[in-house]
């Protein structure tokens, strides 16, 4: 039989205990095994919701709640097997975090930035046809392969002046590829760069790389698609503001690799890409 003490001990923890549990009401919209989702969960999960203007939003709102509660159960039982411990979730988690920070910086930095005054935007888009009124969709053949650790074999396709030698090229270099059709709207690409793939001869190949690969695409074709009038001074506000964005991110970071100590093992410091090939579109 417990005794006196013992027993008003256990009561008061039963008391601690019961004034603890976390129920709903107020900010807090549900209780998942003891873990809060609240209004503000909501509100961060609908603002990335899209929701047609007929909508019911109280439905719409329902089901959101539902979806966090279930990611809520699927978390808590990817902690309960100690997924949340392994090296694989603790790397996943540096980048998110990463990520996060760097957005927050740009987003300060965007702050900072004006939007162009009308001239700025007239003068941009006169300059830049290959955006607006002078884009255009070109029809390419491809031939793709993994890009070689030695780059130097890309220096001998400089002599290739169509894709069939820059296919004989690689075989006599045993290097296996892919043959294939893709399409390049000039909008999506710098216009430097669509200033030089609209000077090449036609036939001549141009060479990019791309996340791991190299590319290597022939015009066979092209037809012309212009920036809409209406959407133009638009698209070229946001381009010249997302410039200026870059440009301010690129001088933090200059400024920052300027005061850093910065040490790289053999073999894994930066690598400059070839002359001869065109940035990735």
């Amino acid at each position: 039989m417990p005794n006196k003490q013992t027993l008003m001990v256990s009561i008061a923890l039963l008391v601690l205990m019961a004034g603890c549990q976390k129920k709903v009401g107020g900010q807090v919209v549900a209780v998942v095994n003891g873990e809060e989702i609240t209004q503000q969960d909501v509100n961060a999960e609908l603002q990335g919701t899209s929701i047609p203007p007929t909508a019911d939003k109280k439905a719409v709102t329902n089901q959101v709640i539902q979806r966090i509660v279930d990611r809520t159960l699927l978390v808590q039982k990817a902690k309960a097997e100690g997924l949340d411990k392994s090296p694989t979730y603790l790397e996943q988690v540096r980048h998110a975090q990463e990520a996060v920070a760097v957005n927050l910086l740009t987003g300060k930095a965007a702050k900072r930035v004006a939007l162009p005054d009308a001239s700025a935007v007239d003068s941009f888009i006169a300059g830049n046809p290959s955006l607006f009124a002078g884009r255009k969709v070109y029809k390419l053949d491809q031939i793709i392969f993994a890009q070689p650790s030695d780059l130097a074999v890309l220096h001998k396709l400089a002599p290739a002046h169509t894709l069939d030698a820059v296919a004989a090229l690689l075989t006599a270099s045993s290097i296996q590829f892919t043959r294939g059709s893709s399409q390049l709207d000039t909008g999506s690409v710098p216009p430097a760069i669509a200033a030089k793939i609209a000077g090449l001869p036609r036939g001549e190949p141009f060479i990019t790389p791309e996340k791991g690969q190299v590319i290597a695409s022939v015009i066979v074709g092209e037809q012309p698609n212009p920036t809409p009038g209406a959407q133009t001074r638009t698209a070229a506000v946001n381009i010249l503001r997302q410039q200026a964005i870059g440009a301010a991110m690129q001088k933090q970071l200059d400024s920052a690799r300027a005061a850093a100590k910065i040490q790289y093992q053999p073999g894994f410091s930066p690598v400059k890409a070839p002359a001869n090939a065109t940035p990735t579109p």
